[in-house]
Order: C-alpha cells, then structure tokens, then sequence
C-alpha cells in the first residue's frame, strides 16, 4: 500500500512538473515567476503526507542506514532536533524553526528542489585541475614528454564548443554537495546521473533529520551502491576539518576523481558559505605536491650521492637536545617586509640564531648580515648556481646548510659543514627507513616543504630549537605591493622587478594579514602557510612569534619588532661558535659506505621492472564501454595501493598526474564514443611512459641531475 501511495505522489509530481516548465516559459519576470511558485505550491499541498506515512519513512530509511552506514543509524534512531522540528502540514514535509516559527522551505521543497536540479543539469559548475603543456622540456623529464602529449588531446578551451556540449551529459567524476535539507535532490542524483565518487555535506543535523522523513535513503544508497559509487556523508560542524577530511577521502579514492568535479549548493547559510569558501580556496591543493616519477628518481640520485659525500643525516634524537631550547632562533624569509624588520635584525643578530631561507641570503647579505644557517629546498642543479650568484663564495664558510637529501650535492659542496633531513613522501626516504640501521637512526619528516620557510621550522626543530621569531615570511603580498624583498636576487640595483616569480592575479587567494588586512597568496605560498601551522599546532613545546607583515599563520603569535627588541634588549649575546659546533658534532650521523652500500643494493631494480610490466599489461588492451575506463581506472589505484612504499612513491606522482588527464579525456568530451576515443589515446601514451619508466630507473638512480640553463637562471646571471 506504501508503494502505490508513493507511486501515486510521484505521478502527480510529474504532471505538476510539467505544468511548472508551460509556466516558466511564459514568465519573463521575478513576480510572475514567484507567482507561478505559489500556484504550483498551493496545488502541491494536496499531496500531503500523513504521520503514519511520515514514520513508516523514517524507520524504513533509519533500517537503510543500519545496512550501509551503521554509525549514522546509531546516532539519529534516537535523534531529537534542536533548531528545527519536522513538520508536514503544507502538504510536504518542512522544517520548521522552533524560535521564530518560520519554514526552512518558503515553497513544497520537492517543487523547488526540481527547479534547482534542472538549472544544475543545464549549467554544471565543475572545477578541474588544470596542467599546462610545457613549450619546453629544458631539464629532458619523460613524465613532461608524454603528459603534455596527453593534454594535447584534451578540447581546446577556444574551439568554439560550449561547457556543455563538452559534458558527458548523465556522468559525472565527482560530486560535492553541501546542504542535504530534505534532500530530494539526492533522489535526483540518483535518478538522473551515474557518478563515480559523491561527497555529501551537512553541517546542520536537525536539517539531515528532516530528510529521514522526507525521501526515500532506501533508494539512494541502494542505487549509488549498484553503479559503484563511493559516497561520502559528512554530517554535523565541521569548519576546521572539512577540506582535510574531504583530502584524506579523495586520497583514499584515488584522488584523479577530484580532478573533474561538480558542486552543488542546496542551500546557503553562514555554515555553507564558510565550508564552500575553503573548499574554493584550497581545491588546488589536491592537485599540487605530488611529485613526479623523474623528480622522484633525482631524489634517490642525489641522497645515494650525499650520503657518499659524507654528509651529516640528521638523527631523529636531536630533536631531544635540550640545551638550546631557550635560546631565540630567527627565521629569516625574503617576503617584502623583510626590508621593514632588517634593522630589528642586525640589533640583535647576536642575541639570536639566524637561519636565512632561499633567496633571503642575497638580501642579507646585502645587508651586511651573515646567517648562522641556510636552508634550501629545491632538488634541481641550478640551486647552486643561485647560491654561488647570491653572494662571494667566502660568506658561506661560516655558514651551516640545512637542507633535505633530496637537493643536489652540488648545493651542499659549496658549504664547509651542512647537515641534512629526509624527506617524508620520497622513495628516497622510504628507501632509508626500510634498512634497519637507516629506521633506527633516522625519521622522515613532514611539513618540511613547499617553501624553505617550511624546511627552516622543521630542521631548527629537529635540532633542539624551540623558540622561533619569523622575518619576512609574508607568504603573500598586499595589492599592487612588492613580492619579495627589493634587496634580494628578484630585483636588480635599481630595485627594479627582473620578472623571475610571475604573479597570476586571476588564480590569486585573499588571506588575513598577520597584523590585520588582506593579503594575496598563490596556492603555492598557501601550502606553505597550511604546513607551517600544522608544524607549530603538532607541538606544544614550539613556540613561533611572528614579525612579518605578511599572512597570519595559525598558532603563530603577532608581534611588532619593536615590542622584540624591548623583549630580547637586556639578554646575554649567544656563543654562537660553541652553539653550531655542538649541534654540528652531536646532530648528525656521517656513513662510513656501509649505509650506502645496502641501500644501493636495496634499489631492487628486478621489482620494479616486474611493476611496470604489470601495469602495461593492465593499460594495454582498449576500454569500449564507459565503465570500463572507469573500472580501469580504479584498478590501476588498486595496484599502486599494493606495491612496496618505495615503488608506489616512484611512480605515483606521474600516474596520479596520468589519471586526472584520462579522467578529463573521459568526462569532457562531447560524446561518449569520442570521450572513449580520446581515453583510449591517452593510454597509450600512459603505457608509453610505463615502458620507459623501468630503463630510466636503473639508468639513472646512482646519479646525481643536471640541468643548467633553465630560463630563469639564465635571466638571473644576465641580471647580474
């Protein structure tokens, strides 16, 4: 009987649908169009449900939920709102506010739930991850050789084709909904698209109880299981975890899925707006930071190659030496408020551990400052050519480098003492905590990149700092403002911008100032914020003053320097020889070629060309249908997710990269036979990179990377 009622509701339902497109045709205007709502709603409060109906709803839904999602069952079988109180006598079910009274829906909620849904399906709003085709390979990288080839045959942007006509019409990657409500849309969903991967947010769990009255979770869970879909309910608040939460989601996925999706916004409210914006704010990150398979190959090469060199690996016991923890480490950045806080510097530059980062060392040494440390984070060759440009080579012998394995050991040969970090999420780091001695002696550490303000936190840490005073670590800019310190390699004598950190406007994120204002970020210096706050937040022992006019940084305590030099005036000056040679002799551990040795062994070439042929062998036949490329796609996460940690962080930060570009071919076609088309190209060249990946290893693990004539290092020496 149940059945035949909601049968009965549904026709009607279509035949009042049918009625509101005559009526929309013909309103023109907002009144009319409101008016058209309140025509169809009155007609609608006919169909009206009863309590018996309501309840018999709600338990058959709560019974759907013991089966696929038990935790939420357990927690609503017992539910009593707060906010909102079902109720049903307008003819659907509503949520009424308990303290003013009104409707959360101000017409039938299915009614304008269908119009919503419609202008989804004509207009999607879809977010991408975008890879620039590269018009030079200037450091000769096979994963930049066959992933341009593959984003050649993505549509042109300029082809004359709408957004929709590109769309595979009922297939969708990815769906991210925020706002359940009565949640008919979800029945639409369901009804209307096969959707690989589905993230459903609410943070309002009076509203997610209303939707146990209102539709059938029955068929929606039942229907998402059926097609595949892995669906995801985030219920309740959840403004700091949120976008973590759908990041550590995505990566289990296979985070590809996020390279195509589509948002949809049920309803607005401050909860929403919030989650939306740092879902906008940080979406790029799931695309950023992976790595790639010649990157990651380099990163081997030039660890085996320090460790040869004797280069001191830092133990993860430094970070118990207590005997400097009182003393004030600066952490010097060359963001533009360096040149505001240089004086406060060399006030107290001996009352103080100085660590210079990147390109900070031309400016201070300009400055007349010599650092105590130096951090550098990039791997490639030309790092060392900006050292040796930034100031005579002379100023560096006093100077210790801090810096992970992974950077080149050209960059450490130009420093008389160094001391090095491994690196977590690199198979050069995995490869040394998989030897015994290598577990016992060393750890790999987090949070260490993007920047070198990242690297600087992280190691002085790990030595035994505890108190940190950041200079010039903006991480952002204000409008119109500088990007760097005028005194350092960016700019020439004049002061003038030589053009060697492009600023994108349009891809631009506005952040809070650290002493209050905006500032503008690109993603990249965002990253770099997010993992410096994660560092202080993970340690109750690190203390962290910031001094720069720049971003705040969460956990991080503003100060004004001239409040530091009132604070830091009256202390004794530091020893500063004794200090860097203890740190120097009790910090780091120095190979004697037996480390080396077992881990060049270890490199176990054998495996890892067994890997690639299971994957060619799994890329190598066409997909015909749709969900075959999709299944395809999930098998292949499935076998990287099965491989040893050092062959799965070779190789998956090219397939990843891999995996967005076919999933892109397969969802922004105008067609399904052409997107297979286009799908079963690009996997061609997937298996292309597969078969070369095997001889590139053996070819080039033991060895360090050079390039030298990148563009922007060739600008950087005509500048100088």
């Amino acid at each position: 009987m149940k059945n035949e009622n909601e049968n009965e509701i549904f026709d009607r339902i279509a035949s009042l649908e049918q009625e509101i497109e005559e009526l929309k045709k013909n309103s023109s205007h907002i009144q009319e169009h409101e008016a058209a709502l309140q025509k169809l709603a009155d007609k609608m409060s006919l169909l009206v449900s009863s309590d018996e109906n309501l309840m018999s709803r709600y338990q058959s839904n709560l019974l759907a939920f013991e089966k696929y999602h038990p935790q939420i069952y357990k927690f609503f079988k017992d539910y009593i709102p707060e906010k909102y109180i079902v109720d049903a006598t307008d003819g659907f079910v509503n949520a009424i506010n308990v303290e003013t009274g009104q409707p959360f829906y101000s017409y039938p909620s299915v009614l304008s739930t269908q119009l919503q849904f419609d202008k989804f399906t004509l207009s999607p709003n879809i977010k991408k991850f975008n890879f620039n085709v590269l018009s030079e390979n200037e450091a000769d990288f096979i994963h930049v050789d066959y992933l341009d080839a593959m984003l050649a045959l993505l549509p042109k942007k300029n082809d004359g084709e709408t957004q929709q006509s590109r769309s595979t019409t009922n297939q969708l990657s990815s769906l991210i909904i925020f706002g359940v409500g009565a949640g008919y849309h979800l029945e639409m969903f369901a009804r209307n698209y096969n959707i690989a991967c589905i993230y459903i947010i609410e943070p309002d769990l009076d509203l997610f109880f209303l939707s146990l009255f209102s539709i059938n979770w029955q068929f929606v869970l039942t229907t998402f299981d059926q097609n595949g879909c892995q669906l995801h309910l985030s219920l309740g608040p959840q403004k700091e975890a949120f976008f973590d939460d759908v990041m550590k989601k995505s990566a289990m996925n296979g985070r590809y899925q996020m390279a195509n999706v589509a948002g949809y916004i049920h309803y607005k409210s401050d909860e929403i707006d919030t989650l939306l914006g740092e879902f906008n704010r940080r979406y790029l990150e799931m695309g950023h930071g992976w790595g790639f398979f010649d990157d990651a190959v380099m990163a081997i090469g030039h660890t085996l190659g320090n460790i040869k060199n004797k280069v001191p690996l830092l133990k993860k016991c430094a970070v118990n030496n207590l005997d400097y923890t009182h003393l004030p480490v600066f952490i010097v950045g060359n963001g533009p408020s360096l040149d505001q806080g240089i004086d406060t510097i060399k006030a107290l530059q001996n009352k103080a551990i100085i660590i210079s980062c990147g390109s900070a060392l031309s400016a201070l040494y300009k400055y007349g400052i010599t650092p105590d440390f130096h951090c550098e984070q990039e791997r490639t060759f030309p790092v060392a050519e900006k050292v040796e440009l930034s100031c005579p080579s002379e100023f560096l012998d006093s100077i210790v480098l801090l810096a992970p394995t992974t950077v080149h050991p050209a960059v450490f040969s130009m420093f008389k003492r160094s001391i090095m970090a491994a690196k977590a999420n690199e198979p050069s780091s995995s490869l040394l905590l998989r030897d015994e001695v290598g577990a016992t002696l060393f750890k790999a550490y987090h949070y260490i990149n993007p920047t070198v303000a990242n690297t600087a936190l992280v190691m002085g840490y790990n030595l035994g700092f505890k108190s940190f005073h950041l200079f010039g670590i903006d991480l952002g800019h204000k409008q119109g403002g500088n990007h760097h310190s005028k005194k350092s390699m960016y700019y020439n004598a004049d002061e003038q911008d030589l053009d060697l950190y492009p600023v994108d406007i349009e891809k631009a994120i506005e952040v809070d100032g650290n002493f209050g204002g905006k500032f503008i970020c690109d993603s990249f210096f965002y990253q770099s914020n997010s993992a410096l706050s994660r560092q202080i937040l993970a340690f109750d022992d690190l203390h962290c003053i910031n001094l720069s006019d720049g971003a705040a940084i969460k956990g991080s305590v503003p100060m004004n320097v001239d409040q530091l030099e009132g604070v830091l005036d009256k202390s004794l000056p530091i020893d500063k020889t004794q200090v860097i040679e203890s740190i120097h002799q009790i910090s780091g551990y120095v190979d004697d070629d037996i480390l080396f040795e077992r881990l060049v062994t270890d490199l176990d070439y054998e495996y890892f060309e067994g890997v690639c042929q299971r994957l060619v062998i799994l890329n190598s036949e066409p997909v015909n249908t749709f969900n075959e490329a999709t299944a395809l796609l999930i098998n292949n996460t499935v076998v990287m997710e099965a491989l040893t940690e050092h062959a799965h962080s070779l190789l998956i930060g090219t397939v990843m990269h891999m995996q967005v570009v076919l999933t892109q071919l397969l969802y922004s076609s105008a067609n399904i036979e052409i997107a297979i088309e286009n799908f079963n190209k690009g996997l061609g060249f997937y298996c292309k990179f597969i078969g070369k990946a095997s001889s590139h290893y053996k070819e080039n693990a033991e060895q360090a990377h050079y390039i030298k004539d990148g563009k922007w290092i060739v600008k950087l020496r005509n500048n100088k």
